[in-house]
């Protein structure tokens, strides 16, 4: 996003970028991320790492959940739970001991790392952030801190966390709502955050949309297909500075990640038409486009300067002035 496309989301979902403790994918109800999310735990096991899955709503595919290098963390309500009521609060929150979580988390990742191919190397997998803000927004993202920590002592681990954006900002903890927003918080605590987008959206952005991180409005929900879309890519490097990619990503038969560049055209463009640079005009608060009646106005100006340049001079001698007739240039002979 050595790669032939140089893309650096490509080495991420590799193993091969390693300054990557704390990756987050960042999905909505018109694209969701989970495909792509599995995808990249398949490739953490293709290279020998060890993936310690925390479940809070469903399983992940059931080819990586019988690897014997992958342990589970099961934080689903049972049917018991559920029937005696012990399974929410009575604010209808999934009730979660996120102490007991820290703790299962940390022994799982003793465990699967002491059976890794890759140095005591490990994928922690957070299928869904939600039910954890809901309980709370300030001990959650305290969990993803500690376990970016942990995944950091190992330069092939990784936490890797998916949450909806559409409805992740719509909560506030006892502080109130003046507390920053959850996707502003997780973009500064991660290390990289993937946005992902339905494809057919591609022609609602505008060219240059992601050159300071912002993306333009949706227009249509379009066909959700978990298989394919468009991502916008977020690293913070270990330098501090922030850098901006978009991809395409498609999931191949070997059901691995298969991305692609591309670039942001505007509406009725295809993207494999996006050739020309971003329009410098575009979004000015005046037109700079001239009419058939001010171009003849125009033309039809006489400019001072040629006036002048087609004028003559006339000099009036005085009564001192001594005109002299000889040639000066006559002993040239010319």
């Amino acid at each position: 996003m050595a790669m032939a496309t140089g893309l650096s989301i490509k080495r991420i979902a590799a193993h091969q970028q390693h300054s990557v403790p704390l990756l987050v994918l960042s999905e909505t109800a018109q694209q969701t991320a989970l495909s792509l999310m599995e995808a990249m735990v398949r490739e953490g096991l293709g290279h020998g790492l060890g993936v310690v899955v925390v479940c809070l709503e469903q399983l992940l595919s059931r080819d990586i959940m019988c690897q014997p290098a992958v342990a589970l963390v099961d934080c689903r309500p049972t049917m018991a739970q559920i029937g005696d009521g012990s399974a929410f609060l009575p604010n209808g929150t999934r009730q979660i001991d996120l102490a007991r979580l820290d703790r299962d988390v940390c022994t799982q990742i003793e465990r699967i790392s002491a059976v890794s191919k890759v140095s005591g190397g490990f994928v922690v997998v957070i299928d869904d952030l939600e039910p954890l803000l809901n309980i709370s927004r300030v001990d959650t993202l305290a969990l993803l801190r500690k376990l970016r920590s942990v995944a950091k002592q190992c330069q092939s681990s990784r936490i890797l966390a998916r949450y909806s954006r559409d409805i992740a900002d719509q909560r506030t903890d006892k502080g109130g709502p003046h507390l920053p927003l959850v996707s502003n918080v997780l973009r500064s605590i991660s290390d990289a955050v993937v946005d992902v987008y339905p494809m057919d959206v591609l022609g609602t952005w505008m060219p240059g949309w992601y050159s300071n991180g912002e993306a333009q409005p949706f227009v249509t929900l379009g066909d959700n297909d978990e298989r394919r879309g468009l991502l916008r890519l977020e690293h913070r490097r270990q330098s501090g500075k922030v850098g901006y990619e978009v991809a395409a990503f498609e999931i191949n038969e070997q059901q691995r990640p298969v991305f692609s560049a591309v670039k942001a055209v505007a509406t009725g463009e295809p993207p494999s038409a996006a050739t020309a640079g971003p329009d410098p005009r575009q979004h000015l608060p005046f037109n700079l486009d001239l009419t058939d009646k001010q171009r003849q106005d125009r033309a039809d100006v006489e400019l001072p300067y040629l006036e002048a340049q087609a004028g003559e001079i006339h000099y009036q001698m005085a009564e001192e002035d001594d005109w002299d007739e000889d040639d000066p240039d006559d002993d040239l002979e010319i």
